[in-house]
């Protein structure tokens, strides 16, 4: 287990949070293994779209706001409603398959303020094309992206991988694909496959009536796959890559022992990768941040951080030993010393699950959203479009 010790808890709670999260479609051109949404509604109307972005504003003091879907890239108003967004002051980002995305439509949104898009991408998914790859074939798809978004010079590039115990093994070579981007890949999110499973012990209950598991979840998912956790993944990574320690976390809401998100702060330039920033670093930015603007953030208005980082060494070890790599570099090759320095988040996520009878989710996650002017977790509104209330979990009486 990760010793905590050594991490930061971020100091995010729902009403004051980075991140907001809206919804502006539930139609989606993929069918990806272990989505949670149902298209039920279709294309939002823009009024109740801008209603949500208002309210969830106000209810978490959000940094960001993540438009999602469905695919939002084929919601007919998305152009307004980042513009929408970025003139409350909010980061606009994107979660999006990117099967929609031309150079063309990221300008358009580029004018309109967009700050960043998060590409889902894995192979799971069953791209046309792209069947039957692995997630390291799939990287010559995402420096695809990576590309075209760097060319903007302005608009942020993150990746989301959905992991299968089919595709665990894969996590350290994307890392590794990564850390060659660091300076054009901001964001890369490693995600824990999960579902309801059958549970004889069990009942879900929604507004007084039982909810069967395969209602909620597709197919009968394996016990064994849906217990990918986030210390497991983490642990991959170190043994492939023991530099890149963790400098932050969440817990569980029910397991309080659970990290349910580990957060990786590297730093580097193009050339190379230098190391990670440590936990009192990672403390600093957020409390400054939170100081001079009122917010938290989970992304930086530019990842170009510049070599003043490492001013950061007098009490931070690990910025010390990023410093020394530097230094190290320079004196090899002095063409180092006119390298801009990026920070790239590497992120393990366990998901919502049911554990010995409760749900377990992420304290204080930045995806919370605004339902009908309350504020509820992104990953629950299935549960209130469909049962017109969240489930909850009881014990069986036999």
């Amino acid at each position: 287990m990760t010793d905590r010790k050594k991490l930061y808890r971020f100091p995010w709670s729902k009403t004051d949070n980075p991140g907001g999260w809206i919804e502006v479609t539930d139609v989606c051109d993929m069918q990806c293994p272990g989505c949670y949404r149902s298209q039920i509604e279709g294309h939002r109307p823009l009024d109740a779209v801008y209603k949500d972005i208002v309210d969830t504003a106000a209810l978490t003091n959000c940094d960001y706001i993540t438009i999602a879907g469905g695919e939002p890239l084929g919601y007919p108003n998305l152009v307004e409603v980042v513009r929408f967004i970025s003139k409350m002051n909010i980061k606009p980002i994107i979660i999006s398959n990117g099967l929609l995305l031309t150079p063309e439509y990221v300008s358009e949104l580029k004018k309109a303020g967009l700050a960043k898009i998060h590409l889902h991408i894995d192979s799971l998914q069953k791209r046309e094309g792209w069947a039957g790859k692995t997630e390291t074939e799939l990287n010559e798809l995402r420096q695809y992206y990576a590309d075209m978004l760097w060319n903007t010079k302005s608009i942020q590039c993150g990746f989301h991988v959905t992991v299968f115990r089919s595709n665990f093994a894969f996590i350290p070579p994307v890392v590794e694909w990564c850390l060659k981007n660091l300076h054009k890949v901001q964001h890369i999110s490693f995600i824990a496959y999960r579902a309801i499973a059958d549970d004889s012990r069990f009942k879900f209950i929604a507004e007084g009536k039982v909810i069967a598991p395969g209602d909620y979840s597709q197919g009968r998912p394996d016990p064994y796959e849906i217990s990918i956790t986030s210390e497991e993944m983490y642990d991959s990574l170190l043994k492939s890559f023991p530099g890149l320690h963790a400098s932050a976390y969440l817990n569980g809401t029910s397991r309080y022992e659970i990290n349910k998100f580990i957060n990786i702060a590297a730093i580097g330039s193009k050339r190379l990768w230098m190391g990670v920033l440590g936990a009192e670093t990672v403390e600093l930015s957020q409390v400054a941040y939170h100081f001079f603007r009122r917010r938290y953030f989970a992304f930086l208005d530019s990842s170009k951080v510049g070599r003043k980082v490492f001013l950061a060494s007098v009490f931070d070890r690990e910025v010390r030993k990023s410093a020394k790599h530097f230094i190290k570099a320079v004196l090899r090759n002095p063409l180092h010393l006119f390298n801009s320095i990026y920070v790239q988040s590497i992120h393990f996520q366990q998901p919502n699950e049911v554990d010995e009878g409760m749900i377990n989710f992420c304290d204080d996650c930045p995806n919370m959203m605004a339902y009908q002017g309350k504020l509820i977790n992104s990953c629950r509104l299935d549960e209130y479009r469909k049962y017109g209330g969240p489930l909850q979990v009881i014990k069986s009486v036999s």
